[in-house]
């Protein structure tokens, strides 16, 4: 089923409007560590209600406006092992937060712009772009400037932060295919769905994970329900749509500029505790120069 209005959608949509909405979209993304720290949840039941809520959400919308709910088989299951592939990223994401802590979450996730350097052209079947690998090396040592890391945390914690970032270049690339022939809503639904599904497995290997919902404290199903709502369906939707606009690795790219938005957020939450150093400064320049940068390159690079 391709939906027309997409096409629609997608040409209405100028380049700088994409741009401008892929920032907002990561503003919103740079509250998930946040949250995911301050929720007292395990990983796996943080992933399940965040998709649980958001399958709640979205479905119910496709209800009220009337929109087709059926898919042919072969594009179900394709979206459906992309959504296998998110449930995989954000296990591992939430994982390393609970284990490292979030700067080494976050400073693993600077890696994503590299691997998508890498995945992209493999997926799309295109040529390896020199400047993007460099770009993805250089926006890990930028994210690396930003954080005061005495040490990296644990082992585990580190191979749970660079795994996240992988699948993530994964998921993310595939739904740069995707995005161009799919309604967003439905591939919202079906993904996290799927995402639900999967981790639900993960209650099976060890049920202690799961917290019933007269369990769960007031306080975390706020949070919960912010994170489902403010840092994913809209967010999601958002990312679906500059996609068809620009390129999984430019949306990578601008992915590395998360924890400045995390760190000026704490910083204007807690202006008492939080305070930035010079290497700040030059890591956040560093990041922020690198997405026009990228796009007056490739713009030379690509006549």
């Amino acid at each position: 089923m391709i939906i027309k209005n997409q096409d629609n959608a997608a040409a209405a949509l100028s380049r700088p409007r994409a741009h401008a909405m892929l920032h907002f979209t990561v503003l919103l993304w740079g509250l998930t560590a946040i949250l995911g720290k301050s929720i007292t949840l395990s990983a796996a039941a943080v992933v399940w209600y965040r998709t649980a809520i958001v399958i709640a959400v979205v479905f119910a919308a496709l209800v009220v406006r009337k929109r087709p709910l059926r898919l042919p088989l072969d594009r179900f299951i394709r979206l459906a092992g992309i959504g296998v592939l998110v449930a995989v990223h954000w296990l591992l994401f939430y994982g390393c937060i609970k284990v490292s802590g979030v700067a080494v979450a976050v400073l693993c996730l600077s890696t994503l712009a590299l691997f998508t350097a890498v995945v992209e052209p493999l997926v799309f079947r295109r040529k390896f772009r020199t400047y993007e690998i460099m770009f993805g090396a250089i926006a890990v040592v930028g994210v690396l400037l930003l954080l005061k890391l005495e040490r990296l945390g644990s082992p585990l914690g580190l191979a749970m932060g660079i795994g996240s970032s992988l699948f993530s270049s994964a998921f993310g690339t595939m739904n740069g295919k995707v995005a161009k022939s799919e309604d967003p809503q439905m591939i919202t639904l079906v993904e996290l769905g799927s995402a639900c599904a999967a981790t639900s497995l993960v209650f099976l290997w060890d049920p202690t994970m799961f917290a019933a919902p007269w369990a769960v404290p007031a306080a975390d199903f706020v949070k919960l329900i912010v994170l489902a709502i403010a840092c994913t369906v809209i967010p999601w939707m958002w990312s679906l749509r500059v996609l068809t606009v620009l390129s999984p690795y430019v949306v990578s790219l601008a992915v590395t500029l998360e924890p400045v938005y995390s760190m000026v957020i704490a910083r204007v939450v807690w202006p008492e505790t939080e305070s930035f150093s010079t290497r700040f400064y030059v890591g956040a320049a560093a990041l922020l120069a690198l997405n026009p940068l990228n796009v007056w390159v490739s713009r030379r690079m690509l006549r």
